[in-house]
C-alpha cells in the first residue's frame, strides 16, 4: 500500500479516519468504545495534518529520518483503517432486518489474508494513536537532547530500537493506561520495568545480543522518555 509523504497524501489519511469514525457511528454508536478510539485517532492524524502543512516544519528538513518514521506510521494507520472501514460499510450495507439478526463481525479479514479479532483492532488503533501522539509531543520538544541524538546517530540498531520502543511505549499505555505512571516513576534501576520492555523489544525482532550489548543506553532514553 502506498503512502508518500506529501500533505495531500495525510489529508486522504485524516479523511479515512474521519470516514471509519462515521462507519462507526452507524454500526456501533457514537459511544461504543471502537468508534471512540477510531475519533481519537482522528483527532490526532488532524493534530499530524496541521504539522505536516507547516511551511517550517522539522519534518522538512533534509536528511531527517523522522519523515521515515512517520512514513512507516502511517502506512500501518492507513492499512489498519481501510481495512476497518470496509468492513464497517459491508456492515452497514445489510438490510435492517439482516442487521436485527447478524451482529458485527468479531473477526476481521485483512488484504494479506491476516485474520484479526476486533479487540485486537481496538487496541491496535489505540496504539497508533499514543505513537502518533508521542511522535508528534517529541517534534515539539525537538527529541530528548543528548540521549536522543546518541541514539539516533550511533548505529542502525540503536535507531531501530529507538523507533521499537516508541512502539512499546504506545502500546503499554493503549492496553493500560496506568502504565503511564510506571513510566514516569521509572529509574534506570528499575528491573521490572525494564524487563518488560526487553521482552517486547524482543517480540519485535530486536536480538537480545543487541539489548546487551546496548542496555545502558536503552535504560537511559527510557527514563528521560518516561519523563516527557
Amino acid at each position: 500500500m502506498s503512502f508518500g509523504f506529501g500533505i495531500g497524501d495525510f489529508i486522504l489519511l485524516t479523511d479515512l479516519a474521519w470516514t471509519t469514525v462515521e462507519n462507526a457511528r452507524k454500526a456501533c454508536g457514537a459511544l461504543d468504545s471502537l468508534t471512540c478510539e477510531v475519533n481519537s485517532l482522528h483527532i490526532v492524524l488532524q493534530r499530524l495534518q496541521t504539522e505536516v502543512s507547516k511551511p517550517d516544519s522539522i519534518l522538512d528538513r533534509k536528511g531527517d529520518n523522522r519523515r521515515k518514521d512517520l512514513r512507516t506510521l502511517a502506512r500501518g494507520c492507513k492499512r489498519v483503517l481501510s481495512t476497518l472501514s470496509g468492513v464497517l460499510e459491508k456492515y452497514n450495507g445489510l438490510s435492517e432486518e439482516q442487521r436485527s439478526v447478524t451482529k458485527l463481525w468479531q473477526k476481521v479479514k485483512f488484504g494479506n489474508g491476516e485474520m484479526q479479532d476486533l479487540g485486537n483492532i481496538r487496541t491496535e488503533l489505540a496504539t497508533y494513536t499514543q505513537s502518533i501522539t508521542l511522535f508528534l509531543n517529541l517534534l515539539s520538544i525537538r527529541e530528548l537532547g543528548r540521549v536522543g541524538r546518541y541514539m539516533e546517530t550511533h548505529g542502525e540498531d540503536l535507531r531501530d530500537i529507538k523507533n521499537n520502543l516508541h512502539w512499546v511505549m504506545a502500546s503499554m499505555q493503549a492496553t493500560c493506561p496506568e502504565e503511564k505512571s510506571i513510566l514516569t516513576t521509572y529509574t534506570e534501576d528499575d528491573k521490572t520495568v525494564w524487563k518488560e520492555f526487553r521482552r517486547e523489544l524482543i517480540k519485535l525482532g530486536v536480538s537480545s545480543r543487541v539489548l546487551k550489548k546496548h542496555e545502558d543506553a536503552i535504560k537511559k532514553y527510557v527514563f528521560v522518555l518516561g519523563k516527557k
